[in-house]
């Protein structure tokens, strides 16, 4: 092949390291669902492996492991030189010298000699998986392409013509090459069927050109196509039903190199697996903005992980809550030394001092889903008679800690080129938006016993203590489980419930069934019911308190505070109404109307839900509103006038 050394980008280069990934990726995408043992991240083991099942020859694993070596160690090369991110060759002969010599050849015409036979070699074995030629599938001209997109059902066939066209024509950087253009053309039939079979073809369509516009390397992508039909129809489907994901795959199109990883669709590592996986991603940070970039395109892969699994029904609810609540676990305790470590430059440090983390709502109760949330309140631990930090702007423990809190909060929040990790709310803590950011422990116990309402007890049930000291976790914990098990005047307590919720159905009056929060017989009852039974019985049963629902439920019945059946009813909502939820939220954001139900959605919504058809299922979760709504008022409305 024509090969020019200045400027020669070793990853993305025709022969280059992302061939050889390609090469590699695609035969495992073939092969990897019926024969588990090439389910390999690693490259070169992948090719070992695929050698070994006979899936490709011993000269082209030796070929490309050669291959992957001499780039790797060059790009290695490249990086250090200005200790920078770069895959590009030198253009100056000066570098290309410079370069050469720390490579270990003579001379840049020993290093271009060998580069180019590697380089030659990969692309041979790349070409032979994927050939140029059109395999006699002529292009549609321009009024064959509208006259197809008119059959499939596009509604501006014209306008998507004309934004086709432009691919064509090398608009974007991705199809700047004939032979991204050629593999565009070979693919360009089955994607159009692809995107037909979504509910509004043309914004599917339109939302893969603003994916394709930031796309880099567009010639790997339609590689990918050509060769496994069964991922175009997979971003066909992100791009027709979920616009959180296909939001998310434009912003940051390298995610497509997520979906080609063997371990996509399993199940994400544990909590501690994951601290440790992004604690080796953080160190590599070079200053504070960039743990912050890091830590947000880290924590996008795997929502966009989870995102995926959750819509093709890969993973059940329950499992996708538990997973996004490890991640914000993992993502809380990895990032929080790294913002003390910067606050700490300015304010020093307390000898024995200590920020604790209280997660609240969906966060503690181990439910996030999409879009949610982190419910966050901030307590303190100083030692005794600490009146000032150490560091050279010394400020006192309250204006310290309210800081580092604020800190905290900021590196979640704030929005960089890179997005932001979560929404944060602080005001559940106490007295609210009103309060100070962060109190002592000795404050918070306090506020609980004199001055907070029924339904501040109510929300303290789903308290967890996440991303503290194991000494002080034990003392919130041990305060929280305290305050929940006082004894309460019961007479007291049940209106007090049912007036919040009247005052809440007052303040969103909803009717809409998919409204799963605010819908009577809904997930707002259900957890008053829940909470207001947790209040109740906590003075006789404390072992009925846990942070999740369902939990609570089975507790609840094994104490005798809960009829089983009610409590059979109640789990069975539970589950159904937080699935439903969960991808309502991915899809159509927290109030969708049925009439934005397409078929696709429906679908997806029976096998979220294990129903066979998307009928069945309303007519359940409707018969279930109206249950859990009966069953709210036998036990917390019952005699009340």
């Amino acid at each position: 092949m024509d090969f020019k050394l200045a400027g020669f980008d070793v990853k993305l280069g025709h022969g280059g390291i992302r061939e050889v990934e390609f090469y590699t990726q695609i035969h495992q995408l073939i092969a990897a669902g019926r024969e588990p043992f090439l389910r390999i991240p690693q490259t070169l083991g992948a090719l070992d492996a695929l050698l070994e099942m006979g899936r490709i020859s011993e000269p082209v694993r030796n070929d490309l492991t050669a291959a992957y070596h001499f780039l790797r160690q060059l790009e290695h090369r490249l990086q250090m030189v200005d200790d920078a991110q770069t895959h590009t060759l030198p253009e100056q002969e000066d570098g290309q010298k410079r370069i050469a010599c720390f490579a270990g050849f003579d001379n840049v015409e020993a290093l271009t000699r060998s580069l180019k036979a590697h380089l030659d070699r990969v692309s041979a074995h790349y070409d032979q998986l994927l050939p140029d030629s059109p395999d006699g599938n002529a292009a549609l001209n321009e009024a064959q392409l509208i006259a197809l997109l008119e059959q499939l059902g596009f509604e501006a066939p014209a306008t998507m013509a004309a934004l086709i066209e432009g691919w064509r024509r090398g608009r974007y950087r991705s199809l700047r090459t004939a032979r991204a253009r050629g593999l565009l053309e070979k693919t360009l039939k089955p994607l159009l069927e692809a995107f037909s079979k979504t509910a509004q073809p043309d914004r599917a369509l339109t939302r893969f050109d603003s994916f394709l516009s930031q796309l880099p390397a567009g010639i790997q992508l339609f590689s990918l196509f050509h060769s496994n039909p069964s991922l175009f129809r997979l971003i066909a489907r992100i791009m027709g039903i979920a616009p959180v994901l296909a939001e998310n795959l434009a912003k940051r199109p390298q995610l497509v190199d997520a979906l080609l990883d063997p371990t996509f669709f399993a199940p994400l590592p544990s909590r501690e697996e994951l601290r440790d996986d992004l604690r080796r991603t953080l160190k590599r940070a070079r200053d504070y903005q960039d743990i912050l970039d890091m830590v947000r395109r880290w924590t996008d892969e795997r929502k966009f992980q989870l995102g995926v699994q959750a819509l093709e029904a890969i993973s059940d609810v329950r499992e996708t809550s538990l997973s996004m609540t490890d991640l914000a676990d993992a993502v809380l305790a990895e990032l929080l030394p790294l913002v003390e470590a910067d606050y700490q430059k300015r304010h020093g440090t307390f000898k024995e001092g200590a920020l604790c983390i209280v997660s609240m709502g969906k966060f503690g109760s181990r439910e996030l889903s999409f879009g949610s949330d982190l419910d966050l309140v901030f307590l303190y631990s100083v030692e005794e008679g600490a009146t000032l930090s150490s560091g050279p702007k010394a400020v006192s423990p309250s204006r310290y800690y309210s800081g580092l809190g604020q800190a905290l909060v900021t590196a979640i929040t704030v929005l960089t080129l890179e997005g932001r990790l979560w929404e944060v709310d602080t005001r559940l803590r106490p007295s609210g938006s009103a309060g100070p950011l962060v109190v002592t422990l000795q404050t918070f116990v306090d506020y609980y016993r004199e001055a907070a309402w029924t339904w501040e007890h109510m929300a303290l049930t789903r308290a967890r203590v996440t991303a503290t000291p194991d000494d002080l976790t034990q003392k919130v914990q041990q305060a929280i489980t305290r305050t929940l098990t006082s004894e309460r005047d019961q007479k007291a307590l049940r209106p007090a419930v049912a007036e919040m919720r009247h005052r809440l159905a007052q303040e969103f009056p909803v009717t809409n069934p998919w409204s799963l929060k605010h819908v009577r017989g809904g997930l707002m009852d259900l957890e008053f019911i829940v909470q207001y039974l947790l209040l109740r019985e906590g003075a006789r049963h404390p072992q009925i308190f846990t942070p999740r629902l369902d939990d609570c439920l089975d507790r609840l019945v094994t104490a005798k505070a809960l009829d089983p059946d009610d409590g059979r009813v109640l789990k069975q909502a539970h589950s159904l109404y937080h699935a439903v939820q969960s991808l309502l939220r991915l899809t159509l954001g927290d109030n969708p109307d049925e009439d934005g139900f397409v078929p696709e959605l429906r679908a997806a919504l029976a096998r979220a839900t294990a129903f066979e058809r998307f009928e069945d299922m309303r007519q359940s979760m409707l018969d279930m509103q109206a249950c859990v709504f009966s069953i709210y008022h036998k036990i917390v409305e019952r005699s009340i006038a």
